[in-house]
């Protein structure tokens, strides 16, 4: 399926680089001054250059995959408390997991991951100083990947951020589809520097308080350098949607089953969603003179029950009632701490030994939500059964209930993350142009999950299960209510009954202090991961040829990793009722790895040309999972006239299955799903359990061909100051490794793929009579058909003096924006097509992602102040490709830009005072409404701000 390309991408594109030129002719009257536009940066201790893209290149501009540069004063400038925070700015990347998108992340609300092109950050490399981190592994890998978590990572330490923005699996191996994003930390600090900051937002929430520290010395005449950072910061998250006025508008998408008769649109955006399930308690299910009448708070009678105009499984527009999620967190608190630090010391001329390493520690918390019943059996002797039901009750006949129990209050996560890890190597000189390196390193992801208030299926059931004793018994009532199991004549089931205390579920807070023990209970499940890295590298000159030496770079690394999930005895056997689960399990892998890169130049200032290079790599990779895999690239750089760099890549990248999605038994969840069932008349909305993260042993990588080509254009004479690239990027991966969600399989059944209708078990339907409905769902991890991306990247940078804003004054620019051509999924069954997402920005699709995002800062200061304007813009776009040519009422998503406001001021000699603030979404701009009907979330936080005007101010010392 293809659609028109967006046109407000160009809106954006227009306005962004309007913008940018009209700025930068304000200042165009004074001088620029150079600056290296290139992705090569020297370390000031060891004077070595670090090119990400290439080992063989000797700046970044010899490097044909596409990199860009984010310094440290990028960081500072906003007042960042993690690198999240700034590379999600970045157009090429999406906040998958990040503070805004974990609201309904049971199994990580702390995470925050790299997403490079929206593909999942499981394809996108996350390296400090060139090695590898060990992952951060959650219990449950539903929608959360085993990825490096960013929060290990303290801010104040990073030189630079290298983000190569093409396949990299010929140089680093497997993981590197969508790119990599490589953290060079400092390795030389002179002194002591401490900061503290603090903010707010306008509604007296997302309070944010940080302290951190950084202190360094040489030592040894100079030969050596240690260096240690502490960073803490606590953000106290946002409360409920109806803390913000987008939020009380209870805003979703509701489909309509009853579209063929009300003459309404079959998925309805509206407000006044709310719960359809009843706060006492609705009976859905019984005689006709029971329907749709509720109990009243005391559980002792009941009324009509104000139902609204359509009902969607547990939601309804209009009616009586709150959201679904009235106490669910918008933004998860999140408390951190890191330590980092290292140590590098000068042998000889022509040898370094380093030891780094660090400890990180997050806490991030989550208010779920309470039990949501739809369709709960109550048989007809249950003895809660107020006199004004059972006298229109016939003999033998059963109810069902559906209720929204916020009478016992909401499930509550607390998850933590502890990862020490160390690295020790040593690197030096041969001789001419020959230099190595070598290193080990370790590290282990503790993951632990603390779960309260979450119900126990078995034990909810059999204290519904309620009746009189002496009515079972004897047939005559004796007053005594208890769990009808705890009566079985089946010693095994009475014993299992042991403990059980009987549960009045009709009305509010009827319920005894017994029964909420009984039904509750906390969970515990650990992770822990490990992985031992080794790997040398070697790099020089060969020979040389007319137009220069032929550079060449061998290596070699072996990496051994693995996991071992416990829970408690409940959480083993999917005994919580919707999430909390955890089946133990452990698995392995090891993998050994050679390459070979080669830059050989072909043409140097000969026939017209200033240069011309070709550049290959290839590397074997032999997985104890996987087996043999190969990755290569090719590339090539013409520098047709001096500072205009064109550039061409083509590269083969994998993925090696993780562990979990090869050994993990995977977890049980409640998910909601709308569905029409085959042979069923209407599309219905049905809440099932679902099992969508068990691994599957017979997995294959992914393969992934990336081809990328464009140009870098750096500034000289009148035009230095100046830099721009670029790019086109077109990225296909075949068989690629995905654990579809409940609402996935049931889009692709409801457009008539059988695979996965047959994912589905089916029974008869106890509300629609005569009608089947999903049961269950038991998907687990598939190599799906393909995905395919492409599209354009571009960036701007310019810096120029500004002598009228006082000594050193200055002005510079940095702008950036992606296009996406196409996104396209295909699910590789028969019959099935590719649809393209571009442009569709719902939270819960494969492949969604905006046609065009932009980020232009703009900056004017001195040597002692300075202030930056940062506009970030979403370019407008539809909310689901099925709900085109009417399907929905309102499928649009309008443009979005933001506007962040960042100052510095500096006292004393070389700045040893620094006083900075940030306000971030100056304007207040409210999120545009992007809806998860499943999660019943009314925004996308992976690409829109939910906290709203924010105000950061901090102050740094040095000694």
């Amino acid at each position: 399926m293809s659609r028109t390309i967006n046109t407000c991408s160009i809106e954006g594109l227009n306005l962004l680089w309007a913008t940018t030129a009209m700025t930068a002719v304000v200042f165009a009257a004074t001088p620029a001054t150079a600056q290296d536009a290139s992705t090569e940066r020297s370390d000031a201790a060891n004077e070595e250059i670090v090119v990400t893209a290439s080992r063989t290149a000797q700046n970044g501009l010899d490097a044909p995959t596409p990199t860009q540069i984010i310094g440290a004063d990028v960081i500072d400038r906003q007042a960042a408390t993690t690198v999240m925070e700034v590379l999600n700015q970045n157009p090429a990347f999406k906040a998958t997991r990040s503070p805004g998108a974990n609201a309904t992340n049971v199994s990580s609300p702390g995470q925050a991951t790299a997403d490079l092109r929206a593909l999942g950050g499981q394809r996108t490399l996350v390296l400090v100083n060139g090695s590898r981190v060990v992952p951060f592994a959650p219990a449950s890998n539903l929608g959360v990947p085993t990825t490096t978590d960013l929060n290990l990572i303290p801010t104040n330490m990073i030189e630079r951020i290298d983000v190569v923005t093409g396949g990299a699996s010929a140089l680093y191996g497997s993981d590197a589809i969508s790119g990599v994003v490589n953290l060079i930390m400092k390795k030389s600090h002179d002194g002591i520097d401490i900061k503290a900051q603090s903010g707010i937002s306008d509604q007296g929430d997302y309070r944010t308080f940080r302290i951190g520290a950084i202190a360094g010395t040489s030592f040894g005449d100079d030969r050596g350098d240690i260096i240690l950072s502490l960073d803490y910061s606590d953000n106290s998250g946002v409360g409920s949607i109806y803390t913000r006025d987008w939020g009380r508008k209870e805003e979703l998408i509701v489909p309509n089953s009853g579209s063929a008769t009300n003459g309404l649109p079959a998925q309805i955006l509206a407000g006044n969603v709310v719960n359809a399930l009843g706060r006492g308690g609705v009976i859905v299910g019984g005689p006709a003179a029971l329907l749709d009448m509720t109990f009243t708070a005391d559980g002792q009678s009941i009324r009509p029950f104000d139902r609204g105009t359509i009902t969607a499984g547990r939601v309804m527009i209009g009616g009586e009632g709150r959201s679904l999620i009235e106490d669910t967190s918008l933004v998860p608190p999140v408390e951190r701490f890191t330590a980092y630090g290292s140590i590098y010391y000068d042998f000889s001329d022509s040898l370094t030994g380093y030891v780094e390493g660090g400890w990180a520690r997050t806490v991030g918390e989550l208010n779920g939500v309470p039990i949501r019943l739809t369709s709960q059996l109550i048989k007809n002797d249950n003895a809660y059964i107020p006199a004004a039901v059972r006298a229109l009750l016939p003999a033998g006949t059963d109810l069902r209930i559906s209720k929204f129990a916020s009478d016992f209050g909401v499930n509550q996560y607390r998850v933590i993350n502890e990862t020490p890890h160390g690295t020790i190597g040593l690197k030096g000189e041969i001789g001419g142009s020959w230099n190595w390196d070598a290193h080990t390193s370790y590290g282990i992801n503790y993951y632990k999950q603390r779960g309260t208030q979450l119900p126990v299926r078995a034990n909810l059931a059999r204290a519904l299960d309620a009746v009189d004793e002496g009515a079972f018994l004897t047939g005559t009532a004796n007053g005594n209510i208890v769990c009808r199991d705890t009566l079985s004549s089946d010693a095994a089931v009475s014993a299992a009954a042991a403990g059980c205390a009987p549960l009045n579920f009709f009305g509010n807070s009827n319920f005894s202090q017994a029964a909420y023990d009984y039904v509750f209970a906390a969970n515990d499940v650990n992770v822990k991961y490990t992985q031992f890295t080794a790997a040398a590298n070697i790099v020089g000159d060969v020979f040389t040829l007319p137009a220069g030496p032929v550079r060449v770079a061998v290596g070699g690394e072996y990496r051994r990793e693995t996991q071992n999930l416990t829970a408690d005895p409940i959480a083993s056997l999917n005994g919580y009722l919707g999430s909390g689960n955890g089946v133990p399990y452990q698995g392995k892998f090891n993998v050994k790895e050679a390459y070979i890169e080669a830059t050989v130049p072909v043409l140097a200032d000969m026939a017209g040309f200033q240069r011309l290079d070709l550049n290959g790599a290839i590397r074997y990779a032999d997985y104890s999972t996987a087996g043999g895999q190969t990755a290569w690239k090719l590339g090539g750089i013409w520098e047709p006239v001096e500072g205009l760099n064109i550039r061409v890549s083509r590269s083969r990248d994998i993925r090696a299955p993780a562990i979990n999605e090869l050994n993990s038994p995977g977890s049980n969840v409640n998910s909601t799903i709308t569905l029409q069932v085959p042979g069923n008349p209407v599309a219905r909305t049905y809440v099932i359990p679902q099992n969508s993260s068990a691994g599957n042993p017979n997995l294959n990588p992914e393969k992934a061909d990336t081809f990328t080509a464009g140009f870098a254009f750096k500034g000289t004479d009148s035009l230095s100051g100046l830099g721009l690239s670029v790019d086109y990027y077109r990225i296909k991966i075949n068989g690629a490794i995905s654990n579809l969600t409940a609402a996935v399989v049931a889009g692709l059944c409801g457009e008539g793929d059988t695979f996965f209708c047959d994912q589905f078990t089916y029974g008869p339907d106890p509300v629609n009579v005569g009608e089947q409905r999903p049961i269950a769902l038991v998907s687990g991890t598939l190599n799906i058909g393909a995905f395919k991306q492409e599209g354009i990247d571009m960036t701007v940078n310019y810096r120029t003096d500004a002598d009228f804003l006082g000594d050193g004054g200055y002005y510079s620019l940095g702008a950036s924006g992606t296009y996406v051509l196409h996104s396209e999924v295909d699910p590789g069954t028969p019959g099935s097509s590719a649809v393209d997402q571009a442009g569709v920005h719902n939270p819960y699709t494969l492949g969604a992602i905006p046609t065009f995002r932009g980020n232009l800062s703009q900056t004017v200061g001195n040597d002692k102040w300075n202030a930056t304007l940062q506009t970030i813009f979403i370019s407008k776009g539809i909310q689901d490709v099925r709900y085109e040519n009417g399907v929905a009422n309102d499928n649009s998503v309008p443009a979005v830009a933001y506007f962040n406001l960042f100052g510095r001021f500096y006292a004393g000699d070389e700045k040893k005072f620094e006083l900075f603030w940030a306000v971030n979404n100056l304007l207040d701009k409210d999120p545009p409404t992007t809806p998860y009907f499943i999660l019943n979330a009314p925004v996308n936080g992976q690409y829109y701000d939910k906290v709203g005007r924010n105000y950061m101010v901090g102050a740094r010392v040095h000694f």
